[in-house]
């Protein structure tokens, strides 16, 4: 069997040439990401998608990624504002479904107890760790944080508080919108963001077939009570794809291979697809035109491990050369001389 290899649709996917270019060179699925779109767009993307695919004469599945309970960063002006060391920033919880224009001092987040959660001196991981806050008060509803690493945060990124438990559904408002949309696009599969329990399976599970949608559903294994309940997701799900920029930041770093082998290897032992995801081939959304050699071994590594196959976000969402980097993976997978699982 083919590894999978899974394509991210955003900008840099925005040419129908260069989406029928990204899908020549060997991508397998196609990845839309629900966070970053309305569900009233749903049916013209994958339509795009199936088009483009049947140009180019080629099988490829879509993907719907279901945003579920993470944690994101509403629009800023721009795409993109600029967060330096030092500096206030607050986060205004607004609801599951909502979000507010923010900005280089304020963004809100689609989870309304944040301010009963957060307290003074944790810190808040943005965008998979690349920047952090720090709690400094809980201020008239908001968030206030010092800027402890800045930089570069794009807009509607994920955020994460290591160590604190947020209740949230498994679906939100969105989520059921996004499933009703769904059911007149009809995608191959969904992905569920940060599950936890099989429980959060089994009710997409009935959601998906009270809309008579009977498809595969990808567990994503980001957060540490998703490891501690790995097994019964492995079981619940018909696939799984470890998200690695996610539960980096809330497992120590040093834990991330051992934890990619058991994920890995508990999805093999159940006979269900493992896909690995999180800065894959990351080299190359900063303006590399090929992978560096870690990179390469990092995906071999996978594929010895027994990964069915690899996610490629930003690379191809937002990255200078999206078709490069799929022309890459393909390459380092088929030429890796390690059997399919």
């Amino acid at each position: 069997m083919e590894r999978e290899l899974h394509v991210t649709l955003g900008p840099a996917l925005a040419e129908d040439g260069i989406l029928r270019q990204a899908i020549a060179a060997g991508a397998t699925a196609c990845r839309i990401n629900l966070s970053h779109c309305r569900s009233d767009e749903l049916d013209g993307l994958l339509g795009r998608v199936k088009a483009a695919a049947a140009a180019c004469g080629a099988r490829l599945a879509i993907g719907a990624d279901l945003r579920g309970r993470k944690l994101r960063l509403g629009p800023f002006p721009g795409g993109a504002v600029e967060l330096a060391g030092g500096d206030e920033y607050r986060l205004r919880p607004v609801g599951s479904d909502q979000e507010l224009m923010g900005g280089p001092r304020l963004g809100s987040v689609n989870c309304p107890a944040l301010a009963a959660v957060a307290r003074p001196g944790d810190a808040i991981a943005l965008d998979d760790g690349t920047l952090q806050l720090r709690v400094v008060r809980v201020a008239a509803g908001d968030v206030v944080c010092q800027v402890a690493k800045g930089g570069r945060l794009p807009e509607r990124s994920g955020l994460c508080i290591p160590g604190r438990a947020l209740a949230m559904p498994a679906l939100t408002s969105k989520d059921l919108a996004d499933l009703d949309a769904l059911s007149r696009a009809r995608p191959d599969f969904v992905y569920l963001s940060y599950c936890e329990t099989a429980a959060d399976v089994h009710e997409l599970r009935q959601q998906l077939d009270r809309r008579s949608l009977p498809i595969a559903i990808v567990a994503k294994i980001e957060s540490a009570l998703a490891i501690e309940h790995l097994d019964e997701l492995v079981a619940a799900a018909d696939g799984v794809c470890l998200g690695r920029g996610d539960l980096g930041v809330e497992v120590p770093l040093p834990q991330l291979p051992a934890l990619q082998r058991r994920v890995v290897t508990a999805a093999r032992c159940a006979g269900k697809p493992a896909l690995v995801a999180g800065e894959v081939l990351y080299s190359m959304v900063a303006g590399q035109t090929r992978p560096t050699r870690a990179e390469v071994s990092d995906v071999i590594i996978a594929l010895e491990q027994g990964a069915s196959g690899f996610v490629l976000s930003d690379e191809t969402a937002i990255g200078p050369c999206p078709v490069a980097a799929v022309r890459w993976l393909r390459s380092l997978i088929d030429g890796a001389g390690v059997g399919s699982s």
